[in-house]
């Protein structure tokens, strides 16, 4: 699997907002294309990264460990 820095950001951002629609209008992008690239991520990686019948939005057991690599990673890169 190959994550890039904008996978971190995303999943942070969706976690931190709550949820799509919030996070994809904090990022300044379309709620469409922030779950088109949630979805292209979740099929590279095999696994689903948000639960999506919870409201609010919550993170699956997969979508926590990339937020803690996000939260240990993107310090360090945007520093």
């Amino acid at each position: 699997m190959h994550i890039e820095f904008r996978h971190l950001r995303t999943i942070k951002a969706i976690h931190e907002a709550g949820g799509l629609a919030r996070a994809a209008d904090q990022m300044n992008i379309t709620q469409s294309a922030l779950s088109h690239q949630v979805k292209g991520l979740e099929d590279q990686a095999g696994v689903e990264l948000f639960v999506r019948r919870s409201k609010p939005l919550k993170l699956s057991p997969a979508g926590q460990r990339l937020l803690k690599l996000a939260q240990q990673v993107l310090p360090q890169v945007e520093a």
